[in-house]
C-alpha cells in the first residue's frame, strides 16, 4: 500500500483527500504546515507528497526544496497559482507535477497513479541493479580463467539476451565457428562447474538449444 502525506492548510480540503485517496487504496496522512511536513518525512516512509503552495511559514516551494536535498520522495504539488512562473518556480524547487486547484479530482487520481508507477519502476531497477552488482562481486571470487572471465562477462553484459556460439566464438575466442568444435561448450561446462562449486547456480547461464547461450539473473536453484 503506498503511503501519500497531504499538506495544506487548508483542514476541509485535507479531509475530502483523505477520504478520496483511502477509498483508491492508498494510506493517507495529513499535516497542515511545511515544518510538520518536514518532520513526518523524516520519521516515515513516504511515497509521495501532495504539497500546496500557500502554506504558513514555510511555503511550498520552500518545503520542496527541504525534501529534494535529503529525499527521493517525488512532489504534486497542489497550486491555485496556475501561472507559468508559479510552475516553474516549483519546478525548479523539485516538484515532479503541478495541478491547479480548484482540481478534477479524477485528473488527480491520474495524476497520482502516474508518479507512483514510475516510482515502482524505479525501485524494482535499482533493485534489480543492485541484485546484478551483488552477483557480480561473486563472480568476481570465482577462479576462472582469462577466457572463462571474458566469456562470463560477455554474457552477463548481454544480459538476458541469447547469445550465439558463433559469437561468443568469435568476440572472445577469436576464431570462427567449427562444426566439431567442442572448445567453447568445454569453457561454459567450466564456468557452471566454478560457478556450483562456489555456491551460485549454473542455470545463471542457460543453454538456448540451437541457439547459443544467455545469462539469467533470477534463477529458481
Amino acid at each position: 500500500m503506498s503511503r501519500i502525506l497531504v499538506v495544506d492548510d487548508d483542514i476541509e480540503l485535507c479531509n475530502l483527500l483523505q477520504e478520496v485517496l483511502q477509498d483508491e487504496g492508498y494510506d493517507v496522512d495529513c499535516v497542515h504546515c511545511g515544518e510538520s511536513a518536514l518532520e513526518f518525512i523524516q520519521s516515515h516512509s513516504v511515497d509521495l507528497v501532495l504539497l500546496d503552495v500557500m502554506l504558513p511559514k514555510l511555503d511550498g516551494y520552500q518545503v520542496a526544496r527541504r525534501i529534494c536535498q535529503r529525499f527521493a520522495t517525488p512532489i504534486l504539488m497542489l497550486t491555485a497559482l496556475g501561472d507559468e512562473a508559479s510552475m516553474l518556480d516549483g519546478l525548479q524547487a523539485g516538484a515532479d507535477h503541478f495541478i491547479a486547484k480548484p482540481f478534477n479530482v479524477p485528473e488527480l487520481l491520474v495524476r497520482i497513479t502516474a508518479i507512483l508507477r514510475r516510482v515502482g519502476l524505479e525501485r524494482q531497477r535499482q533493485s534489480y541493479v543492485g541484485a546484478a552488482e551483488d552477483l557480480s562481486e561473486q563472480f568476481l571470487r570465482l577462479p576462472l580463467t582469462e577466457t572463462e572471465s571474458e566469456l562470463l562477462q560477455y554474457l552477463i553484459k548481454n544480459m538476458d539476451v541469447v547469445v550465439s556460439k558463433s559469437d561468443l566464438q568469435v568476440n572472445i575466442l577469436k576464431k570462427e565457428l567449427c562444426p566439431f568444435d567442442r572448445n567453447l561448450d568445454m569453457h561454459i561446462s567450466n564456468i557452471r562447474r566454478k560457478l556450483l562449486q562456489s555456491g551460485l547456480s549454473k542455470q545463471h547461464i542457460k543453454t538456448v538449444r540451437g541457439r547459443g547461450y544467455s545469462f539469467i539473473k533470477v534463477v529458481n536453484g
